[in-house]
Parts: C-alpha cells; sequence; structure tokens
C-alpha cells in the first residue's frame, strides 16, 4: 500500500472512474521502485563480476606456466579454469578417484602423499599437479590434502587438452613437468624393489 500510494484505507475509491485511478497509481508505484531496484542489482552484479575476473587474473598471472601469455591468450585461458578456495586439512583429491581435472596453485601450500610411499610432497604458489592421470587417463595415485588456505585454478579434462593443442608453449611445459614426475617415481619403485630383493 505504501508503494502503491494509496494510503491505508482511510480514504477509499467509490466510483468506477476513482477505482481505475487508484488502479493506475498502483501500477505507476509498483513500476517506479522496480526500475532503481532493477538498476541497482544490475549494477551490483556487474561489479561482482568485475571483481570475480580481476581476482581470476591475479591468480592466473602468479602461475610461472602462464607468465608468457599476452593479455588475449590469458583471457582465452580464463574461459576454461575454475577458480575455488580450499580450507586447510581439506581434501582436493584422493587416490583411486577418478582423474578429471588438474589444478594449478595460485596460494597457498598442498600435502601430496603418493599411494604406497612414505614420502610426503609439498607444492605451493605457482605448481600445479592431477595432470598425470589425466595425460595418462588413469585413476589418481595420491591425495592432495591444503595445508593452508589455498586458492586454486581447476582445468577439466577436456578443456586441458584444447588448451595443449591450442598453445604447445603450455603443453610442452605440462608433459615435461608429467614426465619428470612418472620418472622421478618410476625411479623411486625401482629403487624400493631393489632393496626388497637384497633383504
Amino acid at each position: 500500500m505504501t508503494i502503491g500510494t494509496i494510503g491505508y484505507g482511510d480514504v477509499v475509491p467509490v466510483t468506477a472512474l476513482g477505482k481505475l485511478i487508484a488502479t493506475c497509481t498502483i501500477f505507476a508505484g509498483l513500476v517506479l521502485m522496480a526500475l532503481p531496484v532493477g538498476i541497482i542489482a544490475t549494477a551490483f552484479a556487474e561489479q561482482i563480476q568485475r571483481r570475480d575476473f580481476i581476482v581470476t587474473w591475479g591468480m592466473i598471472s602468479r602461475v610461472p606456466l602462464f607468465a608468457e601469455l599476452d593479455a588475449t591468450e590469458i583471457s582465452d585461458v580464463m574461459e576454461l579454469l575454475r577458480a575455488q578456495v580450499v580450507e586447510p586439512g581439506e581434501i582436493i583429491m584422493r587416490a583411486g578417484d577418478t582423474a578429471r581435472s588438474m589444478y594449478f596453485i595460485a596460494a597457498g601450500e598442498v600435502d601430496i602423499e603418493i599411494k604406497g610411499k612414505k614420502e610426503r610432497i609439498r607444492l605451493g604458489a605457482g605448481q600445479f599437479f592431477g595432470e598425470v592421470a589425466l595425460l595418462r587417463r588413469t585413476r589418481r595415485t595420491a591425495t592432495v590434502t591444503a595445508i593452508t588456505r589455498t586458492s586454486l585454478l581447476g582445468l577439466d579434462a577436456h578443456d586441458l587438452h584444447a588448451l595443449m593443442r591450442r598453445d604447445t608453449r603450455i603443453a610442452a611445459r605440462i608433459k615435461e613437468v608429467a614426465e619428470h614426475r612418472a620418472g622421478k617415481r618410476a625411479a623411486a619403485v625401482k629403487q624400493e624393489a631393489t632393496a626388497i630383493e637384497e633383504e
């Protein structure tokens, strides 16, 4: 009633013309309130979108893998990446899970526990993990847990292959790191097997 500016019933229209005028007044009041509310809501949405864009851009620019990309290329990469924040102690992925994404660390640290090994690996800002299982299309071989509050950029499997086809520099770097990590794991397994045989 307040929005419609028709009062609280102390004065009411009696004639048909008066009721018509009151109806028009109600609709006019609602429209006048709806217009600024819609404008304000749109402005809020734009500000939130702009803030998310700036935050994601900042996260991407801190990852060395993307440091050589120009503004246009970073914008293309941003369309593929999903930003997320995990709290300390939260498990990001478990050994044995199906590999669907790899992750870039924009800020924070994670602990990687490889299945069947006592050794733990700690990764920090600028590094990435989860790419080996994606490239080999196998299940996860490690459990990854956030040590601190960590900002991640997730990249789905099909988007990873699309990004690697699009940018050979990124493809070469990801393959290089994946092969290095796979080689280290194979060497460690061989060393353990040799130690068992010697015993």
